[in-house]
C-alpha cells in the first residue's frame, strides 16, 4: 500500500499542471481556430500564430489572405477575424479614455458576446466609427471605401468619430449601416447584396466554442524574428489616439537604420516621432539666470579710464627782427 501511494505521488508530481487564467477583461484570448495564417506583433517581436496560443491585451493581430481566425475569452466573448484583417486586441469591455480599446484598423470582425455580465458596455473602435453598447452578434468591415456594420442579433450604437453630434438611436437586429469616410452613416433594414456576397463563409455559420480544448494545454508561438517598417506602417500612420502608443513601444526600432530612414522620410504622417529621431531639436533652450533679487534703480558709475600720457610740447622758436642797414 505504501509503495502504491508513493508511486501515485510521483505520477502526480510529474504530471503537467492545468493552465488557468482569470476571466477578467485583462485576461488573454485564446486563438481556438486558425484556417490560414496569422501574425501577432507583441512589443518588438513578430510571432507566428497557431491554434491554442494566448493572445495578450494590446497585441496586434494580422491575418493573411483567405484566413479565418477565432479568438475566445473565458467569459464567452468570441471574436472572429476574416482575411486581411488588422486588429489590436483587447476585451470589448476594456476602454482607453472615452473609446473602446478593441480596435479594428481594417478587415472583417464578427463579435459574439456571451451571456455573462460585463463591467462596462462592450464595444469596439475603428478609424471611421465606434460601435458601442453592444449586445448579441455584430459584424463589421472597414476598408478603403468606408465602414459597414450589420447587427445579426441584439443591438449596437454607432458613434461618429468625426462629429460631436448626439448619438443616433441604436441599431437593432437585421439593421445594416454604411459609414462614409466622414463618419456619416446611412442605415438600411437589411444588409446589402455586396456585403453578404463578400462576407467570409465562416461568418455565415454558427461555430460552437472550442475553448475547452486549450484550457489545460499550453501552445507556443513560432518566433519569426524582427519585423520591418512596411509590416507595421499602417499602425505607425494610423490616427493619433492609436499610433502614439507605438512611440514608446517601438522606440528602440528607431535605432535600426532602415526603420529610422522610413520614419524620417514620412515624418509628416507621424510627427510625434520627431523627439525620438531628432532629440537635439526638441531639447529645452538654456535660460539666463540672474540674481535672485531685483537690482536697485541706481545710475551706473562712469567707467574708469586710464589717463593717456601727455607728450611734451616743443618751445616756440624766437625769430630775431631783421637788422637795419647803417647810413
Amino acid at each position: 500500500m505504501l509503495k502504491q501511494i508513493v508511486l501515485v505521488g510521483i505520477a502526480l508530481a510529474a504530471a503537467p499542471l492545468p493552465i488557468c487564467w482569470a476571466a477578467g477583461i485583462d485576461s488573454p484570448a485564446v486563438m481556438t481556430i486558425l484556417e490560414g495564417s496569422a501574425t501577432v506583433f507583441r512589443g518588438t517581436s513578430k510571432l507566428g500564430a497557431v491554434e491554442g496560443v494566448r493572445v495578450q491585451p494590446n497585441d496586434l493581430v494580422e491575418t493573411g489572405k483567405d484566413t479565418f481566425a477565432r479568438l475566445e475569452y473565458e467569459d464567452g466573448v468570441r471574436l472572429d477575424l476574416g482575411p486581411a484583417t488588422r486588429l489590436q486586441l483587447n476585451h470589448p469591455s476594456e476602454a482607453t479614455a472615452d473609446r473602446p480599446s478593441l480596435y479594428l484598423l481594417s478587415g472583417w470582425l464578427k463579435l459574439t458576446l456571451g451571456d455573462s455580465k460585463h463591467p462596462k458596455p462592450p464595444g469596439f473602435a475603428t478609424p471611421l466609427f465606434d460601435g458601442t453598447e453592444l449586445m448579441g452578434v455584430v459584424l463589421a468591415r472597414v476598408d478603403a471605401r468606408g465602414g459597414f456594420l450589420f447587427v445579426e442579433q441584439g443591438r449596437v450604437r454607432i458613434a461618429n468619430r468625426h462629429s460631436r453630434a448626439p448619438l443616433p438611436p441604436p441599431l437593432k437586429a437585421s439593421d445594416f449601416a454604411t459609414v462614409a469616410k466622414d463618419g456619416h452613416a446611412v442605415v438600411d433594414m437589411r444588409a446589402s447584396k455586396e456585403f453578404v456576397e463578400q462576407m467570409p463563409r465562416a461568418f455565415q455559420d454558427t461555430i460552437p466554442s472550442r475553448l475547452g480544448r486549450y484550457r489545460i494545454r499550453e501552445v507556443a508561438f513560432r518566433e519569426l524574428g524582427e519585423f520591418s517598417y512596411a509590416e507595421v506602417e499602417p499602425w505607425v500612420d494610423s490616427e493619433l489616439s492609436v499610433r502614439r502608443q507605438f512611440v514608446r513601444t517601438w522606440k528602440s526600432k528607431a535605432d535600426e537604420p532602415e526603420f529610422r530612414m522610413e520614419l524620417t522620410s514620412n515624418l509628416k504622417l507621424h510627427p510625434e516621432w520627431g523627439p525620438v529621431l531628432f532629440p537635439e531639436l526638441y531639447a529645452p533652450k538654456p535660460v539666463a539666470v540672474g540674481p535672485p533679487w531685483p537690482l536697485p534703480n541706481v545710475p551706473l558709475a562712469p567707467e574708469a579710464t586710464t589717463p593717456q600720457p601727455v607728450e611734451p610740447q616743443a618751445a616756440p622758436q624766437v625769430v630775431p627782427p631783421p637788422s637795419t642797414p647803417q647810413q
